[in-house]
């Protein structure tokens, strides 16, 4: 005698099948939930960057070339350069020159970066619910942080590539991937649930169900019919399980 909690996968392929439209209506549904959520309870976030250059050779230098020593060094001093922004020294002058009220910590907890693909140059954005905000301290940052620069690391210096400009579009949320999200999780729900009352469901429907579950042959198969025979005024309705006077 086997188990009749054996799997079926057919039996759940065609469950599902079946059952699309469930699928389907629970992905609208959340997606849309998702994307009303997204439009109506998540603040919207700009970002504003500069992007930054490093050279790394001495002032003094009279020569106009850069060797691949230097430009792989600059490279390696891209981390040191970013963590010296973020420092309190660095980000204190860049709150005066705001003069906004806004403190080191503030400007920090704004602020990201990173290399531009492993060169030696490098990005700091500025992320603010006020696009105008974003790119006032990116700017800040950008005309503070080459000269504190070069008061720690002598022989070394940056420049500024790119100043930031207002941005006209928010960084985050995204409508598209939210939305997209939402409809992922509510038919994967969907079909989890559906898989789940296909694996539990111990009734027998079937003759394969019940050679699935006896390992014995179906001998027989009592049909299911309902006829109704009506003679001088009376009848008899017979039925699968017997007959009863009418």
């Amino acid at each position: 005698m086997q188990s009749f909690t054996d799997i079926n996968f057919k039996q759940i392929i065609v469950a599902l099948f079946h059952k699309a439209w469930i699928i389907i209506l629970s992905a609208l549904l959340l997606g849309g939930a998702s994307y009303l959520y997204t439009a109506n309870f998540i603040t919207p976030m700009y970002r504003a960057s500069v992007s930054i250059y490093v050279n790394n050779a001495p002032r003094s230098q009279n020569s106009e070339v850069i060797s691949g020593s230097n430009l792989a060094t600059a490279e390696r001093l891209v981390t040191t350069y970013v963590n010296i922004i973020r420092s309190d020294t660095v980000l204190e002058k860049v709150a005066e020159k705001l003069d906004n009220g806004m403190r080191a910590g503030a400007i920090r907890s704004m602020m990201s970066a990173n290399s531009i693909d492993g060169t030696e140059m490098f990005e700091i954005h500025v992320a603010s619910s006020d696009p105008e905000l974003a790119a006032e301290v990116a700017n800040a940052i950008a005309d503070v942080a080459p000269g504190e620069i070069s008061n720690f690391l002598e022989g070394s210096s940056t420049k500024i590539i790119d100043y930031a400009k207002v941005p006209g579009s928010r960084y985050t949320p995204s409508f598209r991937n939210n939305t997209f999200l939402g409809c992922l999780i509510g038919g994967g729900i969907a079909a989890l649930i559906i898989v789940l009352w296909v694996v539990m469901d111990k009734r027998i429907k079937s003759e394969e169900d019940l050679e699935r579950l006896f390992d014995l042959p179906v001998l027989g198969v009592i049909p299911a019919f309902d006829v109704e025979h009506k003679k001088g005024g009376y009848g008899t309705k017979y039925s699968a399980g017997g007959y009863a006077a009418k």
